[in-house]
């Protein structure tokens, strides 16, 4: 591929609106041409050189990204926006919107979904904009799929009608009746109006045409056997049917992680308190930024960067996952871990703290409270000394046994401790103790062998310094609905999880574009 070449186009270098375009071409496109290799060992030497530039494609689809374009008025805006064509340096007129969809598709199949993210922080950090941060921030936001909603007797009937498809094709239609006319033309709204008793039978019938139709296409051999159709018609029939001899029983509640809708077999349904009952269907995005060291004045753009988009199922917990933004986090950025990182008490735990203390770097945030906490004295009441074998109860009474039990299935160690009767049975706090009266005449405690870490970060908490340090932290929920108002990014473009990642990344760089830009003209409206 020929070095970057760049055509002359007449604007004003004054216009703030330039700004972004601007640094494209100065700082990013750089920073991508140095991973030219990455780009070029997507395409095959056999054929050639790649029509169209693929550093500059990727430049196009942040763009895309930060303005909210789709492929066709992607093409359109390269061939009439002075603009983009200053930003890129090329006349792109010939580039057509199928070369958009192919160059994503590229990057997915040789996992380099991450070069235009990673090239806009490398931009950022030779400019002396982007330094080494010493503290982050990390929360979750939901995602929701590009699919229909769909009842568990829709997802049924939907994959057998995409599986009867495949077998069609490969046998012809006739060979697949009456199955292939029975799930050919669907009406959804006439399954919604139905009676209980016929979506019943509808679900007990496509149960069994699914076995039968299972059974006869294992029959035909591996290729069919393992084809991707098949495969999720064999995943379906086994989350919401039992196999039995006779005919297939339905199970009374799917399993965690079932196929919500066939078109995305990936997407799950998941539920948060801020949502409701209904929770939403597609995936779990954890988003990562920096903290600036100085609070911004009002008016002013944030100096905050982000520096990881985790996409994971939706039935991801939050717990565990602060690892793997930090591992990308240290790969795009290439300074290692943080001094601190911030979070909420989805994500604190004691190994989690522990791992935090392993690794070198703080983790700022609550610890949730323990069961029972409210209705009556929590864990977190008590006083309790493990070196010592000793806890003492909130009216002051020390424990009289202790007991260490580990669970031989995972390992766990638990401590046991228990106060004798007589004690419980005369202290005044006994209604706020015990749960229920005369059925546990005496109080017992059961804690693990991290619990006065817990306990130590608890009391922690309700100091005023460290509650100004975690008003920080805040600050990433203005980024979610940054992210979510500018970019769109509570809806997925495309279907899939390594989709929506690609999506997650480009729309991260087009926000770090676009925040630069407002610092540096906002740093330029201060001086005289």
């Amino acid at each position: 591929m020929s070095s970057m070449v760049f055509i002359s186009i007449e604007i004003d270098p004054e216009d703030p609106a330039l700004k972004p375009y601007t640094l494209m071409r100065e700082h990013v496109l750089p920073a991508l041409e140095a991973r030219r290799a990455a780009f070029n060992a997507m395409y095959s030497p056999v054929i050639g050189r790649p029509e169209t530039d693929p550093v500059r494609l990727a430049a196009i689809l942040v763009f895309q990204t930060m303005e909210r374009l789709t492929d066709r008025e992607c093409v359109e805006t390269c061939k009439r926006d002075a603009y983009w064509k200053y930003a890129l340096g090329e006349d792109l007129a010939h580039c057509h919107h199928t070369t958009l969809w192919n160059f994503r598709n590229r990057l997915l199949e040789n996992k380099t979904a991450q070069l235009a993210f990673e090239a806009c922080l490398e931009a950022m950090r030779n400019a002396n904009y982007f330094k080494h941060p010493k503290a982050l921030r990390v929360d979750s936001t939901h995602l929701l799929a590009r699919i229909a909603n769909m009842s568990r007797l829709e997802c049924v009937r939907e994959t057998l009608r995409l599986a009867l498809d495949f077998l069609a094709a490969f046998e012809g239609p006739e060979n697949w009746e009456p199955w292939h006319a029975r799930y050919a033309d669907q009406n959804p709204a006439e399954l919604r109006k139905a009676a209980p008793e016929r979506l019943a039978s509808h679900m007990e019938q496509a149960g069994n045409d699914m076995r039968e139709i299972l059974e006869r296409a294992e029959a035909l051999g591996e290729n069919v056997a393992q084809a991707k159709p098949i495969l999720l018609l064999r995943r379906v029939f086994s989350e919401p049917f039992e196999p039995r001899e006779n005919a297939p029983a339905q199970r009374d509640a799917a399993p965690p992680g079932a196929v919500v809708n066939p078109h995305d077999p990936e997407a799950q349904w998941s539920t948060k308190a801020t949502l409701g009952k209904s929770g939403w269907q597609g995936y779990k995005a954890q988003v990562c930024e920096t903290i600036p060291e100085t609070k911004c004045a009002r008016g002013e753009p944030t100096r905050a960067v982000i520096t990881a988009v985790v996409v994971q199922p939706a039935i991801t917990s939050d717990h565990g996952s602060h690892e793997p933004v930090l591992a990308q986090h240290a790969a795009a950025t290439g300074f290692g871990m943080p001094d601190e990182s911030q979070t909420d008490a989805g994500y604190i735990s004691a190994p989690a703290l522990l791992k935090a203390k392993a690794g070198g770097y703080e983790l700022t945030g609550p610890v949730p409270a323990p069961p029972h906490s409210g209705k009556r004295f929590g864990s977190d009441a008590f006083d309790v000394d493990l070196p010592n074998r000793t806890a003492t109860c909130p009216a002051g009474h020390a424990s009289s046994e202790c007991s260490a039990i580990r669970d031989a299935h995972n390992g766990v160690l638990r401590y046991y401790f228990a106060w004798p009767a007589k004690t419980c049975a005369a202290c005044p706090l006994r209604a706020q103790c015990l749960s229920t009266k005369g059925k546990h005449p005496r109080r017992s405690l059961e804690v693990g062998e991290h619990h006065m870490l817990l306990q130590e970060r608890r009391r922690l908490c309700l100091t005023d310094a460290y509650r100004q340090r975690m008003k920080r932290r805040a600050a990433i929920e203005g980024t979610h609905s940054e992210l979510v108002r500018g970019y769109g990014f509570r809806r997925c473009r495309y279907r899939g999880l390594a989709r929506t990642q690609l999506q997650s990344f480009f729309t991260a760089a087009a926000c770090n574009l676009r925040r630069w830009s407002a610092r540096l003209n906002w740093e330029a409206r201060q001086t005289p």
